[in-house]
């Protein structure tokens, strides 16, 4: 296990004197430049505080190092105001990469619920400028090269169907909030938004994990995912955790977290 070293609240964007930060978890014992990992918390789009429930320091404990990102939430920007933050944030990783010893070749991303969401879209959209926002380094990419996702919507459209609103209540309502609407109003924002819409040949390898008993967000959201990424050849994999429920905990999956991350960006 390596020392870590913490540094708190590094501004990564700006939005117009709105400034965003991100706490560093540094590994030590080597100076040569290694991946990063950036993780991006759930709470629906709309709550969570990046200092708690997060892996940060344990990812970094195995020699990555991770940046663990605030994000602004619904109540203050709606889609895709948040995937313009993570995006920012992948780019300030490569503009301070010298400055904190970071591969800007290979950054990967994880999250869990909204935060797998939002990471899918990391990983799918690479180049896509109506996802780019302004929130700094414009001319350095947010592609990242691996993604790992923990049971977030892949198809936000599919919130229009009132079989699955009334059977997933909680992500009906934090996607209303998310788009700034009832779905089926907001069905070209859902599609903006949605990494299922993206999935091809280019997206970056992903290892999926969902409950089969995940009452919040339906396993058949990272199914249909994960079938169309392998459609066009992806380096995809799906874990289907048979009583698994929304809260997956890292102590249980992180093993198999750190081998993909392991083999996509290191090996």
């Amino acid at each position: 296990m390596n020392a870590i070293r913490t540094i708190k609240d590094l501004p990564y964007a700006n939005y117009k004197g709105r400034v965003l930060h991100l706490d560093l978890y540094l590994p030590s014992g080597t100076d040569k430049a290694r991946p990063a990992i950036l993780w991006v918390r759930g709470g629906g789009w709309r709550s969570g505080d990046k200092n708690v429930d997060h892996p940060g320091a344990a990812i970094a404990a195995q020699g990555l190092i991770t940046a663990v990102i605030e994000y602004r939430g619904s109540a203050e920007v709606i889609a895709p105001g948040n995937v313009h933050d993570c995006k920012a944030a992948v780019r300030w990783l490569r503009a301070n990469a010298g400055t904190y010893g970071i591969d800007s070749d290979r950054i990967g991303a994880a999250g869990r619920s909204a935060g797998g969401h939002l990471v899918a879209l990391l990983g799918t959209t690479a180049g896509c400028r109506a996802l780019e926002g302004d929130g700094g380094n414009p001319t350095l990419p947010s592609s990242v090269q691996a993604v790992c996702e923990f049971c977030g919507p892949s198809d936000l459209t599919r919130m229009a169907n009132s079989s699955i609103r009334k059977q997933f209540t909680v992500l009906a309502d934090v996607t209303a909030e998310y788009l700034g609407g009832p779905v089926e109003q907001r069905l070209e924002l859902a599609r903006l938004v949605s990494p299922l819409n993206y999935a091809s040949p280019a997206t970056a390898p992903t290892f999926i994990i969902h409950g089969d008993a995940d009452h919040i967000v339906p396993v058949e959201e990272s199914i249909i995912f994960y079938d169309s990424l392998k459609k066009y050849g992806v380096d995809a994999s799906l874990h289907r955790v048979a009583t698994g429920t929304h809260d997956l905990p890292w102590a249980t999956y992180g093993a198999q977290v750190m081998a993909f991350f392991r083999r996509t960006l290191i090996s």
